[in-house]
């Protein structure tokens, strides 16, 4: 392939040094590679510090998490009545977005993890 006006060169997908959007494929673990392992996420305090921010009353909230059958995490919310509202959010987008960041920080250990509010 050769080059194009503006320095546009086109590049293979897949495949060793392709760049088709997978991570790269590792022999020694078994599969493909999903980034820089590091410590375990505490997610039951990532999900307190995100209920006590937004809550008016962050020592009524009580952060709970247990294991679930096959590694599965549940981490369960409590607050005064009159803060769970700000916790769901307008249309429930403020507990949905913690939900997501939580999934997404679940991701490298490849967990699931839900949050649920008591």
């Amino acid at each position: 392939m050769g080059e194009r006006p503006g320095g546009f060169r086109p590049q293979r997908l897949g495949g060793p040094g392709g760049g088709g959007g997978r991570p790269p494929f590792d022999r020694e673990r078994g599969g493909f590679s999903r980034g820089p392992s590091g410590p375990p996420v505490d997610y039951r305090a990532l999900v307190e510090f995100v209920a006590r921010a937004i809550a008016e009353k962050p020592e009524e909230v009580v952060v709970e998490s247990f294991e679930r059958s096959r590694g599965t995490i549940s981490v369960t919310v409590k607050m005064a009545e009159e803060d769970v509202g700000k916790l769901i959010g307008k249309g429930g987008r403020n507990i949905e977005a913690l939900r997501s960041l939580v999934r997404a920080a679940s991701l490298r250990e490849r967990r699931r993890v839900f949050v649920d509010l008591a």
